[in-house]
């Protein structure tokens, strides 16, 4: 196993084609100032070789407390924020830093410790899978301040019903874990000592497939919502034959389980799983 500090803002471990990622600022709620964005972001950039992402808060109550709304303030105070330009497609923004979750090669898996508002409940909607400790809420709180959630609402509005994100919007109101699983903001909830082990397992998991068609099955479920039924299985014939000319191991596993050895999610081993 290798361990990396980005300038310990964000812990990094990698083995076995997993990277497990911490937000590491305790005492801000794990917060997002403009150097953790940036360690995200060389993070992401360094982990392409990674079959799966795991991304974490560190131990305390908060998975992400959003932005660092203080570092603009201070930045203000000083008067470097009528120094500084906001560049219309800056590539340091924290819409580019989500855009990099949702199309890096790996599934991420947002392991959601604790609560996770505004700008961490868009690393949750924009993650691939989320597992949510008992303890976790979640919620927006821009419409507070006076502020439209103009990053966090469009994120959430892809995996929840229009009056859930209303309802998140407009009443200002955290959410718990068990709600945040029947509106599909995570895929299951666990008691809290469990959450570790069953990101792994997940995680674990998923790193045994081909990377080849873990790749072009992610760029795949980011597509597919956006056309017609007519256009969507027209789509998947071709990322079909995307793995077989980018050389996944489709074909074998298929002559394996001809030969009676069954593998991941077939036969036994396809059991339902928790």
């Amino acid at each position: 196993m290798t361990s990396s500090g980005y300038g310990n803002l964000l812990l990094v471990e990698k083995s076995n084609g997993i990277a497990r990622f911490t937000l590491n600022r305790q005492e801000k709620r794990n917060a997002l100032n403009s150097a953790l964005q940036a360690e995200i972001r060389a993070a992401l950039a360094d982990t392409w070789d990674c079959r799966v992402i795991t991304v974490t808060g560190a131990e305390g109550p908060a998975f992400c407390a959003g932005i660092d709304l203080s570092e603009g303030r201070e930045r203000r105070e000083s008067g470097d924020g009528e120094r500084r330009r906001s560049y219309a497609n800056a590539a340091d923004s924290w819409g580019a830093t989500c855009n990099l979750f949702t199309t890096h090669p790996a599934v991420v898996i947002a392991s959601v410790n604790g609560f996770a508002i505004a700008g961490g409940l868009s690393i949750v909607c924009a993650a691939d899978l989320a597992i949510a400790s008992e303890r976790a809420e979640f919620g927006m709180t821009e419409m507070g301040f006076g502020s439209f959630p103009a990053l966090v609402a469009p994120l959430t509005a892809k995996v929840v019903l229009p009056k859930h994100l209303a309802q998140l919007v407009f009443t200002v109101q955290r959410i718990n874990a068990e709600k945040a699983e029947s509106w599909g903001i995570v895929n299951k909830v666990v008691p809290h000592a469990q959450l570790r082990e069953a990101t792994e397992e997940w995680a674990q998991r998923i790193a045994s497939l081909d990377p080849v068609a873990i790749d072009w099955a992610k760029k795949a479920l980011r597509m597919l919502p956006q056309m017609n039924w007519d256009m969507a299985i027209h789509y998947g014939g071709l990322i079909g034959s995307q793995f077989r000319a980018a050389g996944a191991s489709g074909g074998d596993s298929l002559q394996r389980f001809l030969s009676g050895q069954p593998g991941l999610g077939q036969g036994a081993r396809g059991a339902p799983a928790s």
